[in-house]
């Protein structure tokens, strides 16, 4: 789906770096010698815990037999994990990760795992965790060397090398890059805290980003010691590297953590498994090792499209080998028993289609951010990267000694390339069952069953009752010379700015003219609609930080005709690629939705209108957007609990620009326990793709939550 926008690009690119302006980018060749995954013995190795646990209560005391504490540390360090079979003679890897105070204390010499630690909060109190990069320094550290950062790219840049092109020239022969060598300087990050209702201070986007010491940050750095109010239902959370430019290759790196939130007050309605000896987090990433057992970030995975622009970047990185909770494709003893399983995609791009041998099937009870109504029976489950499902696993009715295998059929890039490859990528782990030895009672949940606790809002009662403002919006790829040479939202780079309407006076990139950088302003307590279309080949698995959401439905579209009429807009209006819609952005179409795009509702096959699955009817942050199709997804900028009906969660302020005080916390209240509209150096949040090496090349967008409605027109 070649679209003008892309054609435009690739009569620029053309004009540009055939005359060899660019000859002078050339990297370094990749020298590691892939370990093919099928080489690796499968189901050798047992499943580890990921990480230390670390336990926030209520109040001091014991929580699962833990001490508990509101005030906890995560140093980001360098260490060796055992990831791959010992018996396959390379020894342990080098990765990244965090660590708690308890893991640093250990110090052992190789790890099991380079995940975690599982942090579990009680709903309702705060956590205050203070984040240190302790990484050693690029010049001496084992993994950096090993990850291809690319300073072409709008990254963090903590060292100021100008490597960007030119925006009139796109010249990218900058004395400062030379031939591109690996870059050794300072570490940025920023830790994520995925699916939290947390203030933009804490959110951790990708202007959080502090190296080393904090030597180095960015405009959106509050501190070392972030607060997390836990204050929303429970669920499964996660944490991660965001730093601008470079969170796909700090979180290959192995740095991610798993955030359960449990809600003693509104327990589900049917017994779950018990935590944790029965309810089991499983983080599935795919991973490429060298044949020294070092990490790959395999630049030939894909393969890289245009190397003279962007050399160290690829659309999308492809592992050969699948990684479960820090092990390569590993065994867990189960007995013949329910179990609970916390199913997280934390891989770069790869998405799974998950299933069961022997029979078995999934019996899902929550969606990323909260419960199902009832318990819905699947054969299989789809995720993308970021997602999350929880899922019940009976295995009560097989015997002692029968082995079920987690299976993957989902091709990549999904949904349309490769198959995954047989005793390979299609094959995720396995499951072995033995003799009952916990005494533990059995758990009954089945297909139907209530989950939901009544206590709580309904999914998607009256929900869109409330509507506010529908936008329309667009996911685009660019097209270089030899492929995808960025992916954008809405035409829109990262840090486009554009004239909008309501443009918060200090964005970062604000100007007196009324440009900045945030087109998506929605209004405390607000509902929106937001139709997303997709004119790319591939998924993308769209996320919203500080918000959850409800998928509303998915439809195709007769794509040909709509695109000519998008890119005749975008040609005659002079806009070029990665330069805002077409239209003016808060200007209405004839659907009435802003965006600044043609309307689309015309061009819907409403005949092929698919609702969402039903192990995907909850409360999402993260939903896979499919090609040729619009997903209508309904956003409240409220707490899930807050009532649909009744009154607003804000009023109108007084005086305007102020939040008024009905969204200041109160006890019992149905607020939000922090002001979404205070910001450090204007940085608010961000929604963007889940896939690390479209997010870090273009794909996401500034939004920032505003006290009054984004006036239209």
């Amino acid at each position: 789906m070649c679209t003008v926008i892309q054609r435009i690009f690739v009569t620029t690119f053309l004009l540009l770096f055939t005359t060899g302006i660019a000859s002078a980018l050339v990297p370094d060749p990749q020298t590691q010698v892939l370990l093919p995954g099928t080489s690796i013995p499968k189901f050798v190795e047992q499943l580890p815990v990921a990480g230390d646990i670390t336990v926030v209560n209520a109040t001091p005391g014991i929580l699962m037999g833990i001490p508990s504490t509101p005030a906890y540390n995560i140093h980001m360090r360098e260490f060796q994990a055992q990831i791959l079979p010992v018996s396959l003679g390379l020894g342990p890897t080098w990765v990244w990760g965090y660590l708690t105070d308890g893991d640093v204390a250990a110090q052992p010499a190789v790890r099991q795992s380079y995940l975690g630690p599982v942090v579990v909060a009680q709903r309702g109190t705060p956590a205050y965790p203070t984040y240190s990069n302790e990484l050693p320094d690029g010049n001496v550290s084992q993994v950096q060397k090993l990850l291809p950062i690319d300073m072409t790219i709008d990254w963090a840049n903590p060292s100021g090398i100008n490597c960007a092109p030119d925006p009139i020239t796109g010249d990218y022969t900058n004395a400062q890059c030379g031939t591109l060598p690996p870059y050794l300087g300072p570490l940025p990050d920023a830790v994520h805290f995925h699916g939290a209702e947390v203030a933009p201070a804490f959110d951790g986007g990708p202007d959080a980003w502090f190296t080393q010491g904090n030597l180095h940050t960015g405009i959106g750095f509050p501190g070392s010691t972030y607060t997390y109010p836990n204050g929303q239902q429970e669920a499964t959370l996660w944490f991660h590297p965001h730093g601008l430019g470079i969170t796909r290759l700090n979180v290959y790196a192995g740095m991610a953590g798993i955030y359960p939130i449990l809600d003693p007050a509104n327990p589900p309605l049917a017994a779950m498994p018990a935590y944790p000896q029965h309810d089991i987090p499983l983080i599935i990433q795919d991973r490429s090792f060298d044949t020294t057992g070092q990490l790959f970030y395999n630049l030939a995975s894909n393969p890289q499209p245009n190397p003279t622009v962007h050399p160290f970047w690829i659309p999308e990185f492809i592992g050969d080998a699948i990684v479960v909770n820090g092990k390569t494709w590993p065994n867990l003893n189960v007995e013949p028993r329910q179990y609970r399983f916390r199913l997280l995609n934390g891989s770069n791009a790869r998405f799974y289609d998950l299933s069961m041998t022997n029979g078995v099937k999934f019996i899902a009870i929550a969606t990323d951010n909260g419960y199902l109504v009832n318990a819905a029976l699947t054969p299989n489950v789809v995720i993308g990267p970021g997602e999350r499902y929880e899922v019940i696993v009976d295995f009560s009715a097989l015997r002692v000694g029968t082995k079920v295998v987690m299976k993957n059929a989902a091709r990549t890039p999904f949904p349309g390339g490769a198959r995954p490859t047989r005793n390979g990528t299609d094959t995720i782990m396995q499951f072995t069952v033995v003799a009952n030895a916990s005494g533990l009672p059995n758990t009954t949940i089945a297909n139907g069953t209530p989950i939901r606790p009544t206590s709580l809002e309904p999914i998607a009662s009256g929900f869109v009752a409330g509507t506010n403002i529908t936008r329309q919006l667009t996911l685009n790829e660019v097209i270089g010379a030899g492929g995808p040479l960025e992916l954008v939202i809405n035409n829109s780079k990262f840090n486009l700015a554009l004239t909008t309407s309501g443009c918060p006076a200090d964005s970062p990139l604000g100007s007196a003219a009324g440009a900045c950088r945030e087109t998506e302003l929605p209004a405390v307590g607000d509902t929106e609609i937001w139709e997303i279309i997709n004119i790319t080949a591939d998924a993308h698995p769209m996320h919203t930080h500080l918000v959850s959401y409800q998928i509303l439905d998915r439809t195709p579209f007769r794509a040909t005709p709509w695109i000519n009429q998008y890119d005749s807009l975008l040609v005659g209006n002079g806009v070029l690629p990665g330069a805002g819609p077409p239209n003016p952005y808060s200007m209405k179409n004839a659907d009435g939705a802003i965006g600044g795009n043609p309307p689309i509702n015309s061009m819907l096959n409403l005949r092929m209108r698919k609702l969402p699955l039903p192990y995907e009817m909850g409360w999402k942050d993260t939903a896979i957007m499919y090609p040729g199709e619009v997903t209508r997804i309904a956003i409240r900028w409220a707490p899930q609990d807050a009532p649909v009906t009744g009154a607003p969660l804000c009023a109108v302020p007084t005086p305007p620009g102020t939040l008024p005080t009905s969204c200041v916390p109160q006890a019992g209240s149905n607020t939000y326990p922090f002001n979404p509209t205070e910001l450090i150096n204007g940085v608010g949040y961000v929604w963007h793709c889940h896939i690390l090496d479209h997010e870090d090349n273009e794909m996401m967008r500034n939004y920032t939550v505003m006290p009054t409605r984004q006036p239209t027109f």
